[in-house]
């Protein structure tokens, strides 16, 4: 039973405006200008419900006339909200990174990623993420390196992010919990990886983990987490605008001038393309090491970001994504990587 009436609509825990547009049967949008056309000043409706007690519903007849108004959703309404919702994700996704570079051997890391998302305060969402189901060219790894990085890996697992409203993630969710997770489990890889080569990756492994600020930023700068939190303003930018992103893994943030176009001839998504360029003068060495250096590099690498992003037309959900970047140095290409994420059925 619903408590929707001509009077207004009770806000209750976990309500979105989306949720109570639902129910009427029109837009979030097209509510959201009738309340706030008729509220007081202190009712308005912003970001989120936060603070409003009451949303006013449209009359029947104004309902309907919204309705008719609206038969065909334009593709604005059809693109995620401009806010991050609790439903944005599913509960599972298959990952495939690719690394190519002429004259190597080309390299596959596959697996799986789930999530659970919670509401935060009001101040965003808490993200828990754990991977698992690693896969190495579609093989299970049995080199020694890969094992080391997996089982230390298993020892913080699930990590949670602090995501706010915007999208992106903002910080790390009760990190002492982390350390003393990892504290509990620290002799996990010791007792099975033996040498000088694995004892000096396990205290790497832990040095990252007793400093927050640089272990954030290592999962802020890897692909995946850069690409599967993005700012939820990139499926509404309508002119070019200027990004720092990651493009090299684990190094530092690069401006890159992007654009974005939308595309709405499935009767299932909507895609959301992003295409940039990088700005900044850094040379690959830079980015390779990950630092600046003092004297002007003689060459600029230059790169190409591509990002593809299909959301539920009718959920908003996140249904899959294809990230790829490609670094040129000298005119030539260095490397392309790719990675592409799928809602898991």
């Amino acid at each position: 039973m619903t408590n929707i009436s001509i009077a207004g609509y009770l806000v209750r825990i976990g309500d979105t405006l989306e949720s109570v547009a639902r129910q009427t049967g029109i837009s979030a949008e097209a509510l959201k200008r009738y309340h706030n056309t008729y509220c007081s000043l202190d009712e308005l409706i912003g970001h989120n419900l936060e603070n409003v007690r009451k949303i006013l519903i449209p009359p029947p007849e104004k309902i309907k006339e919204l309705k008719e108004n609206n038969s065909v959703i334009s593709k604005h309404e059809m693109r995620p909200s401009r806010y991050l919702f609790k439903n944005f994700y599913a509960e599972n996704y298959e990952v495939s990174e690719y690394f190519e570079k002429p004259g190597t051997e080309d390299l596959i890391i596959s697996y799986n990623v789930s999530m659970t998302v919670y509401e935060f305060k009001n101040q965003g969402f808490i993200v828990k993420t754990e991977s698992s189901g690693f896969k190495k060219n579609h093989e299970v790894p049995d080199d020694k390196i890969s094992m080391l990085s997996l089982s230390c890996m298993k020892t913080f697992y699930p990590v949670a992010f602090i995501v706010p409203a915007q999208g992106s993630i903002f910080g790390l969710y009760d990190y002492q919990e982390m350390i003393r997770k990892l504290g509990e489990k620290s002799e996990d890889p010791e007792n099975f990886f033996a040498g000088e080569i694995s004892q000096d990756y396990i205290n790497k492994f832990r040095d990252y983990f007793n400093n927050e600020k640089l272990l954030l930023e290592k999962f802020r700068s890897a692909m995946l987490y850069q690409f599967l939190f993005p700012k939820m303003e990139w499926f509404h930018k309508n002119k070019p605008w200027e990004e720092k992103l990651y493009i090299v893994q684990h190094s530092f943030l690069v401006n890159c001038l992007m654009e974005a176009e939308y595309h709405d001839e499935s009767d299932d998504y909507i895609q959301t393309k992003l295409h940039g360029n990088t700005k900044d003068n850094c040379s690959l060495q830079e980015l390779l090491m990950g630092r600046r250096f003092k004297q002007t590099p003689e060459e600029f690498v230059s790169g190409e970001i591509i990002c593809e992003y299909q959301t539920d037309k009718k959920t908003r959900q996140l249904l899959k994504a294809i990230i790829r970047i490609v670094l040129k140095n000298k005119g030539k290409v260095f490397s392309t990587y790719k990675l592409i994420l799928h809602r898991k059925n």
